[in-house]
């Protein structure tokens, strides 16, 4: 029996920005990116999720200061809950991976993290869920973070993730890490988490739900589609095995820091 599951699917965390300098803006950023990751512990535990997915770019490079390492440490074991991890292209699977540095499983005994380069698949069995990801080595045009995705499994739900670039059916592209709008459709899966795209966007495919949650962080005047996460619901409605639910982080984050002035 598939009984309901709900899912905190976020993604381009980006901790510690790399290269962009020590002025006041850019201090502020770092800021608000940093309790923006506070806000979707917060709401992954006020929502009471079963699970909270990570689609790559936790970490803005593979050179996080030691501080930052132990802030997402910190973090990770606020979330007193599963979580599933996958690098993405800026803190990728290379000879000097942060991941390969620094053991978060070990850190953080709620967390898994996938580095299998041809991809893991992993059941939840308290949730009748299967999860699949790969781990991003190199980020280039060969990679295809859908390529290998089994066939789904009648008994179960699924949850597929993947940092990428959505390419629109019948088009063709030379961006690196490309997922194809054919890849997801075909898929079967019921939910594709995805990772890259910083605003939240919905690119579904046929019976499959796809999803970018864009980046929990944002700029201190940002306007557009950053400063989300995404509820995932399975079998909470009849008429559809999947719901989606954006939630602005922003108040949230906004709040914390008029306590802190």
């Amino acid at each position: 029996m598939r009984q309901p599951v709900k899912i905190l699917h976020t993604a381009d965390v980006h901790l510690d920005p790399d290269g962009w300098g020590s002025d006041p803006l850019t201090q502020a950023y770092r800021d608000i990116i940093h309790r923006a990751f506070t806000a979707v512990i917060d709401t992954a535990m006020q929502e009471n999720v079963d699970l909270l997915v990570i689609a790559g770019d936790l970490f803005d490079s593979n050179r996080p200061c030691g501080e930052v390492v132990d802030f997402a440490i910190q973090e990770l074991r606020r979330a007193q809950r599963p979580i599933i991890l996958i690098p993405g292209n800026h803190d990728c699977l290379n000879s000097e991976s942060i991941y390969r540095k620094v053991n978060l499983p070990a850190a953080c005994t709620n967390l898994h993290l996938i580095t299998h380069p041809k991809g893991e698949l992993h059941r939840l069995s308290q949730h009748n869920l299967v999860i699949w990801g790969r781990g991003m080595v190199e980020h280039e045009p060969s990679y295809r973070p859908l390529a290998g995705l089994p066939l789904p499994q009648a008994d179960a739900w699924h949850l597929a993730l993947a940092h990428g670039f959505f390419v629109e059916e019948g088009t063709t592209s030379h961006r690196s890490s490309p997922i194809s709008a054919e890849e997801i459709r075909d898929s079967g899966w019921e939910y594709v988490a995805l990772g890259h795209c910083h605003a939240f966007s919905d690119v579904s495919q046929g019976s499959v739900t796809a999803f970018y949650s864009g980046a929990p962080g944002f700029p201190h005047d940002a306007q557009g589609a950053d400063g989300y996460v995404a509820l995932i619901r399975y079998g909470a409605q009849e008429s559809r095995p999947v719901a989606v639910e954006r939630i602005d982080l922003r108040p949230l984050v906004h709040a914390a820091m008029r306590r802190d002035a």
